[in-house]
């Protein structure tokens, strides 16, 4: 229980962090990309805490790594159009790949379970 946890406030810390930065974009990035952004960051936390409370969890986790997937390409986006700088896209980075290895790891322990 205490990866799941862990998965969930590593993604909450993410969210914080992207907020803060998709608030300083442009008017017209903000509310195009940013909002997208900032949208879908709401859904995977959306998705991670439904598979907290499931037995059947892979199915969200699972979502989860796909939403997680298309925000890497957003962040990715906002790096190349220089809306976040390469040390922030760094940053964000490694923390979204450490959150999806601590999916992936959630859904292989779930499997495992079942």
């Amino acid at each position: 229980m205490a990866e799941e946890l862990k998965v969930i406030q590593d993604f909450y810390d993410l969210i914080l962090w992207t907020v803060n930065h998709t608030s300083k974009f442009p008017r017209h990035h903000r509310h195009s990309l940013g909002v997208d952004m900032e949208n879908r960051l709401q859904a995977i936390l959306a998705l991670l805490l439904r598979a907290k409370y499931t037995r059947d969890r892979f199915a969200f986790l699972d979502e989860a790594n796909l939403e997680l997937e298309i925000l890497r390409f957003q962040v990715r986006l906002a790096k190349d159009l220089q809306l976040l700088s390469v040390k922030s896209y760094g940053h964000a980075a490694e923390r979204m790949l450490d959150i999806g290895r601590q999916i992936g790891g959630w859904a292989k322990r779930g499997k495992s379970d079942s």
